[in-house]
């Protein structure tokens, strides 16, 4: 059943002449902006150096943007496409003004339909939007497996590094690492005294708490349901990973990402 619907999100929902861009180079780096991605920032950037690397969401809004000067950029969340939102609307501003070299931008193909989005990135010519597919497909194996490859179909991205890894799995690649991918936000959940759900939203940029404000949608099992969706989508690509040959390793100083073997920098620097 899951395949059958899966073939026909696609039909109806996929765009067939998108092309995924492929890389020269074998190794890539993903930057989650977990708390610990500044330790990696501080200690590691020799090692980073030598990757090609992925950034996501706000860190356009850092200083280290500027610094590493990152040549791919990936955002999936649709407040991006919101001029009203402070979260879309800072990460957008931090892109347009802060990028002044060549930048790979992936976005759902959703987003080139915003006018404000286009408007907003016709700003800087120095960024480039490479359209992706995001359809939600499951079901066997080899026929997601197939529907990934072509860029038709993608797993459930909760998070956005999960669509990261998934689009730096089909560039080419041939090893791939995570850095930042605390993922500890179960550590960040508590209720206050009025039994309401309170949220720690913690990056290495900094820490925000926030009431989620839904009563009827926020209580602790969707919570945590959203949660197994994060790891679940992990745990998809991994098997995907070895289907193709590609490995995937977990460099993060701190992760409660289980499904990647799991190296320190340090080692990685000895080896090179």
């Amino acid at each position: 059943m899951n395949s059958a619907l899966s073939l026909i999100k696609v039909l109806f929902l996929s765009d067939f002449s998108l092309k995924t861009i492929k890389t020269t180079n074998s190794r890539c780096g993903i930057l989650g902006n977990g708390p610990s991605l500044k330790i990696t920032l501080e200690r590691d950037l020799q090692f980073l150096n030598k990757l090609e690397l992925i950034a996501v969401n706000l860190f356009s809004t850092t200083k280290e943007y500027t610094q590493i000067k990152p040549k791919n950029y990936l955002l999936l969340d649709w407040s991006f496409m919101n001029p009203d939102h402070w979260h879309g609307r800072t990460g957008l501003r931090g892109l347009i003004e802060n990028t002044s070299w060549e930048l790979n931008l992936f976005i759902p193909v959703k987003m080139l339909k915003s006018d404000y989005f286009r408007n907003e990135l016709a700003q800087n010519p120095q960024i480039k939007p490479i359209a992706f597919n995001y359809t939600i497909v499951s079901g066997y194996s080899w026929l997601i497996y197939w529907l990934f490859k072509r860029g038709l179909g993608i797993p459930q991205c909760q998070n956005v590094l999960v669509a990261a890894l998934f689009y730096s799995l089909n560039m080419g690649f041939k090893e791939i690492y995570l850095f930042g991918a605390d993922h500890s936000w179960h550590e960040m959940i508590k209720l206050d005294d009025e039994n309401n759900l309170v949220v720690s939203d913690t990056h290495f940029y900094g820490q925000k708490d926030y009431d989620i404000a839904i009563r009827e949608t926020s209580y602790m099992s969707q919570q945590l349901f959203s949660l197994h969706k994060a790891f679940y989508g992990y745990e998809v690509l991994a098997k995907y990973a070895r289907s193709i040959g590609v490995k995937v390793y977990n460099a993060s100083v701190k992760s409660y990402v289980d499904v990647f073997e799991k190296v320190k920098v340090m080692d990685l620097i000895k080896k090179d």
